[in-house]
């Protein structure tokens, strides 16, 4: 009776839960997605350098600005602007229409990055001095080049404690930066051959990588990673599931149950269909496969089952991790 209690209290508060789960969604909409500033007064040449610009954080790829296939997009980039003007230091500020760039962009052969993109939480070592502000502003400015969210963090906080000596790939570290509100982790390590050099390690639902070197170095390889798993996953036809997920004993479970799958990458239309005792039953449609969605919720605080004789998916929510 307890439990049916407590339930019964999570359906009246359901709105409530919509709303936070929305908020720690993992993902964050790219500011100036469609704009640029640029140095130039030329209204036509300023048009094509911003378009060129902002072709390279729409599609997600480095080489953009240079693709053939959008090459009459930039040529004819005033037909997308919606708004132009000086600023005060002699640059030009354009807007492009969203609807009309998009549009554009898909009659190329070219396909957008999604504007909801993975927030990457990016924990760096402490360098002392003014290293670790430089290397802050590079990070900054490297990924606004791309398009990439990100948030800063030192690997002395405390949300990151512990974080730089974790397993690459471990469920620490996806689990870390989920608390964060992120979707993705860009750790950053001094070379055990060179501390002057930085080791960077991307882990995220669907995708990872490692690299050597700079700023740019690191927020190239975590976009170009990330564009490739979306895509991917995009590609992927979608298939319908249900899951019971055992061990959801209290509001803080249901909630953390909802957000785990309902964030996780290339799942939609997420419905509950029934609540019985500790096990939360749902209905969802996900891209990938069974085997895809296991490998994504892998790093979540679900430990994957298998399926019973009448294929739904059997999941145990650990509250430990």
């Amino acid at each position: 009776m307890h439990r049916a209690r407590e339930y019964l209290s999570v359906w009246r508060l359901w709105p409530l839960l919509c709303s936070a789960w929305t908020a720690v969604a993992g993902a964050a909409p790219v500011p100036s997605l469609y704009a640029a500033i640029v140095p130039e007064s030329d209204p036509q040449r300023a048009a094509q350098l911003a378009m060129r610009e902002v072709l390279v954080r729409l599609v997600g790829t480095r080489d953009a600005a240079d693709d053939p296939a959008l090459a009459g997009v930039i040529e004819e980039a005033r037909r997308y602007v919606q708004v132009e003007r000086n600023t005060t230091r002699g640059a030009t500020q354009v807007i492009f229409d969203a609807t009309a760039l998009r549009s554009a962009v898909a009659t190329a052969g070219r396909s957008v990055w999604d504007p909801e993109r993975p927030l990457v939480w990016v924990v760096l070592p402490a360098l002392g001095g003014t290293a670790t502000d430089e290397l802050r502003a590079q990070l900054s400015a490297e990924a606004a080049v791309r398009g990439l969210p990100i948030a800063l963090v030192s690997a002395d906080s405390p949300g990151a404690a512990g974080i730089a000596g974790a397993p690459a790939g471990g469920a620490a570290v996806l689990a870390a930066a989920r608390r964060a509100g992120a979707g993705a982790a860009l750790l950053a390590q001094p070379a055990t051959s060179d501390p002057q050099t930085l080791q960077w390690s991307l882990l995220a639902p669907s995708a990872e990588g490692h690299w050597t070197g700079s700023a740019a170095a690191a927020i190239d390889g975590a976009a170009d990673a990330l564009v490739r798993a979306s895509r991917e996953l995009g590609s992927a036809p979608a298939t319908e599931f249900d899951c019971r997920v055992a061990g959801v004993a209290d509001l803080a479970s249901f909630t953390a149950v909802l957000d785990s799958l309902g964030t996780a990458p290339g799942v939609t239309d997420l419905t509950i269909r029934a609540v019985d005792a500790d096990q939360l039953t749902l209905h969802f449609k996900s891209r990938g496969g069974a085997a895809a969605l296991t490998r994504v919720l892998a790093g979540e605080r679900l430990r994957a089952g298998g399926s019973d004789g009448d294929g739904v998916l059997q999941y145990r929510y650990q509250s430990g991790l």
